[in-house]
């Protein structure tokens, strides 16, 4: 009775710790605009303003949010703290960096997309 006890032990603690699979390199790159700003930063998010359509059945809408850029990839030099915006049914997570494609828009800037840093993700080879 006792090995087989342990053996489902092991078996549930095996596929407890089984690892997610790594993205590949096509999901982890960025294409970006030759007139973009690339950084890394965490998300502050803020308002959620729906925009009605009637056949979104997720409900999306803009977000307003606060960027604290570590750093500027690419692109026009951004203070530490930018305010964007971006389009989504949900909010962004708040507790990890991003890599975030931003697209300057009159006076100020939206994202565009965004990888988890925890992903590795890379800048395409050059810009669109």
């Amino acid at each position: 009775m006792r090995p087989a006890l342990l053996t489902v032990t092991i078996s549930l603690l095996s596929a407890g710790c089984a690892t997610v699979p790594q993205a590949s390199l096509e999901d982890r790159t960025l294409a970006y605009g030759c007139n973009d700003t690339v950084v890394i930063a965490i998300v502050a998010n803020g308002a959620f303003t729906p925009v009605e359509a009637n056949d979104d059945i997720l409900g999306h809408g803009w977000v307003s949010a606060t960027l604290h850029v570590r750093k500027v990839v690419r692109g026009e030099r951004l203070p530490a703290v930018q305010p964007v915006r971006y389009f989504a049914h949900t909010y962004m997570r708040q507790d990890q960096p991003f890599m975030l494609v931003l697209k300057h828009i009159g006076a100020g800037y939206e994202i565009k997309t965004g990888q988890l840093m925890r992903l590795r993700p890379l800048l395409a080879s050059h810009c669109d």
